[in-house]
This record gives C-alpha cells, sequence and structure tokens, in this order.
C-alpha cells in the first residue's frame, strides 16, 4: 500500500495535467478536441479514485502512529479511558465464545489488530485487547501517589519486579529492537579532520519478540456471575505470572551470559552463602566495566536475601549484610522465586571456577544447588512489549467439568543492551 504522501503527489501531477488541457483550449478560445476530452474523462477518474485511497492512507497511517507513538495525546488518553470504563470483559467473552463480536469489543478488537500488524506479531486468540486498555494508571488523592483499582482490562499489565526495580518498559515496538552500540573510540578526543575507528567495543544488543502465556480455568457459573471485584482478581493472576515468566527469561539469559565475578574465598569444596565481601566483589566487577551507577540493583533468591539479613557485614560488627531498608552496600536489593539453581548447572560453576581462586580445584561438591546473586545496571535494562493482549477463550477443553479455558498472551522480552551490566557471583 503506498503512503498518503506518494498518493497526494500522484493527485498533484493529475491535476497539474487537467490544468494544462483546461488552460490550453481557453488560451486558444476554443472548444477541447475529442482526444482532450477523453484524457479529462481518465484524469476525473483518477482524481476521485485517488481522493478515496488518500483518505484511507491516512486512517491507516493515524492508527499505526498512535500504536507505535511513546506517549498517546491527551484526547487519545481521554478516549481510552471511556473505552476502557464502558468495555465489557465478560460480553467480551462470551461474544468470543458465539464466535460474533459487535460494537465496542469489536471496535476494540479491530484496534489491537492493527496493533498488532504494525509490530509485526501474529496473535494466536480470539479476542485481541489493545495496549491502551491495559495500562495501570498512577492517580494523586489527598497528596497519595498510588496504583489505582482498576478492572481486568486496565490490569493486565505483567508485574515484573524488573521493570518494579527500574527497568525500561517500551511499547509500541516494531520486529526486533536493536538496542544500541558503543564505538571504541566513545570515549576519545578527536580532532575536526580525524576519523572515527571503525568497530565496537560493546556490539548491539537485538531483542526479539517471545510469547508469554498466562491461563486461568473459571468454572462456566463464576464467568456468568464475573463482576468488577472478580474481574480485578483475575487480571492479578494474570499479570503476577506473566510477570514471573518475564523475569525468568531475562535470569535465564543473563545466567548464561557467563558474567560470572571470582569471589573473595580461598579454595574448597563447597558453594558459600552471599557475605559482604561477595557483594563488594559485584560492585568492583560492575565499576570496573564502566557500567555502575545510582540505578545499580541486587537480585536473589529469597532465601540468599535472609541470609544476608542475618549476616554480619562485619565480624562482631553488628550490621547486617542487607540492612533494615532493604540495601546492601547502599544498592537496593530485591528477593525473586525465579531465581533457582535450575539457572546454574554443575557444569558451568566447574568450568568457571566460580567460587574460588583461579588455581582452586574444580571438584565442587554442592555445585547442582548454585544459584546467582546479580548486580544490574538498570539504566541498561529494555523490557519490550508488541502490541497489546490476546486473549485465548476456549470452552471446549473442559467443557465436561463446566469450565471455560483462558489463556492470555502477551509478546514481550526484557534484556540488558551490554552484557557487561549484568553480573553474578555463585551463591547457595
Amino acid at each position: 500500500m503506498k503512503q498518503s504522501i506518494a498518493l497526494k503527489e500522484e493527485r498533484a501531477s493529475a491535476i497539474t495535467e487537467l490544468e494544462g488541457i483546461v488552460n490550453a483550449a481557453q488560451a486558444e478560445s476554443r472548444e477541447f478536441t475529442e482526444t482532450e476530452e477523453a484524457r479529462q474523462a481518465e484524469l476525473n477518474d483518477s482524481i476521485f479514485a485517488l481522493d478515496e485511497k488518500i483518505e484511507a492512507a491516512e486512517k491507516t497511517e493515524q492508527i499505526l502512529a498512535r500504536s507505535l507513538a511513546g506517549a498517546a495525546s491527551k484526547s487519545e488518553e481521554v478516549e481510552m479511558e471511556q473505552h476502557a470504563k464502558e468495555y465489557s470483559f465478560r460480553d467480551a467473552v462470551n461474544m468470543a465464545l458465539n464466535g460474533r463480536l459487535e460494537g465496542r469489543e469489536r471496535e476494540m478488537h479491530e484496534e489491537a489488530r492493527a496493533e498488532f500488524q504494525a509490530a509485526g506479531v501474529t496473535p494466536m486468540g480470539n479476542l485481541f485487547i489493545p495496549l491502551g486498555l491495559t495500562h495501570r494508571a498512577t492517580s494523586t488523592a489527598s497528596g497519595v501517589v498510588g496504583t489505582t483499582q482498576q478492572g481486568l482490562l486496565q490490569g493486565l499489565v505483567p508485574e515484573s519486579v524488573i521493570e518494579q526495580a527500574g527497568g525500561n518498559r517500551i511499547t509500541g515496538v516494531a520486529g526486533s529492537v536493536k538496542l544500541p552500540s558503543l564505538p571504541t573510540d566513545a570515549t576519545l578526543n578527536r580532532t575536526e579532520v580525524q576519523s572515527n575507528d571503525g568497530g565496537s567495543a560493546i556490539a548491539s544488543k537485538t531483542i526479539d519478540a517471545k510469547r508469554i502465556a498466562s491461563r486461568i480455568d473459571i468454572s462456566n457459573q463464576t464467568l456468568a456471575m464475573a463482576n468488577g471485584t472478580f474481574d480485578s482478581v483475575v487480571a492479578a493472576q494474570f499479570r503476577r505470572h506473566a510477570g514471573g515468566i518475564m523475569d525468568l527469561n531475562a535470569w535465564t539469559t543473563w545466567s548464561a551470559n557467563a558474567n560470572k565475578v571470582l569471589r573473595s574465598t580461598a579454595a574448597g569444596s563447597t558453594i558459600k552463602e552471599i557475605d559482604f565481601v561477595s557483594a563488594n566483589d559485584l560492585i568492583a566487577a560492575l565499576g570496573n566495566a564502566d557500567a555502575l551507577n545510582n540505578s545499580a540493583v541486587f537480585f536473589g533468591n529469597h532465601a540468599t536475601l535472609a541470609t544476608a539479613r542475618s549476616q554480619q557485614a562485619v565480624t562482631n560488627g553488628g550490621i547486617p549484610t542487607l540492612q533494615a531498608d532493604g540495601t546492601i552496600a547502599g544498592y537496593k536489593a530485591y528477593g525473586h522465586s525465579q531465581i533457582t539453581n535450575s539457572l546454574l548447572t554443575a557444569t558451568n560453576i566447574n568450568a568457571q571456577n566460580e567460587v574460588y581462586d583461579v588455581t582452586a580445584t574444580t571438584a565442587i561438591s554442592n555445585s547442582t544447588d548454585g544459584l546467582p546473586f546479580f548486580l544490574v545496571n538498570m539504566n541498561d535494562v529494555y523490557c519490550c512489549y508488541w502490541g497489546g493482549a490476546d486473549l485465548i477463550v476456549d470452552n471446549m477443553s473442559q467443557a465436561h467439568l463446566g469450565t471455560t479455558r483462558m489463556i492470555m498472551n502477551y509478546y514481550a522480552n526484557c534484556d540488558v543492551a551490554h552484557n557487561a551490566s549484568v553480573k553474578y557471583v555463585a551463591t547457595v
């Protein structure tokens, strides 16, 4: 399909030719020839046809621009808020089950379809929900800022701990997202006559969409009685599960990038628990990689953080490694249930001499229990979303149980722009 500007140029060319025919006849004070009359008819038909094409192209471009914009205009936000208030999830589900969407629910379904098309994503479900209906708004009441209690649609955004910790959220992306690279001479001074060096000290990172699927089975009786409170509960289940999968994808990727840090411990046969010295080693490693700033955050298993909370940073000093304000050495620490020993295997721990000095033995007796303890530069973390939500409404698989199965799909992914922005040590 041609863009509206190309169609307008084509229309302008036809009008110029038409004006030339009319001006020539007027200048000579004569009637049009048969050839001129035939050409006029062709040009008139062409111009009217182009008018329709231009109108259709402009509408399409407005839809795509709205879905890809980083922030919607105030009027668009108000419009989406109105749609969100009047959109009925229960009606949409029932329509999807009957195979026929109507009214506002159909309009939002088509809006979401356009978003998916612009993002280069092929949805799998039978009910699409545009991104604008799934945002979680913040409001200020009596001087207190917080997340408002919302219905199902507005609360469907995955609840990612990585995003809560400061990861950058990017919506409306299309295709593969290529994050920026750092040139080799980025820190060098150049005169105006000197050329830049080729190559890249830190290669660019590409993020591709992954399907994040969450399933809920609901009895048909409960679905028929669904109200706003019930919708909120369902939304919470969807977003927490989807957020956990989003985080797990990141942990799996980061654990495999081999950005391990050697712990300041003597050679031995067991992986140690986390301690202040190990956390400090991470800070030093991130600093040496030019990736340390105030946005840095620790991530660990809940058991690891419990150890850090009860362990003294300095022997007999009385100060715990993880302090009461939730920080280690001034950097915020978050617990995550998806950081498990499945992220690290005995092979990759032993191969890296993970917890020992470089001459240490690789005969680690508890290597299968090893899990990573991360320090991440959150300014360099990007969580990308392709389109809105895609819901599969299935009343067939569990029909004999009187149950409707709902599977919510998001197309998203989270990663760092540069591998050096994530460091970790092995702990138990």
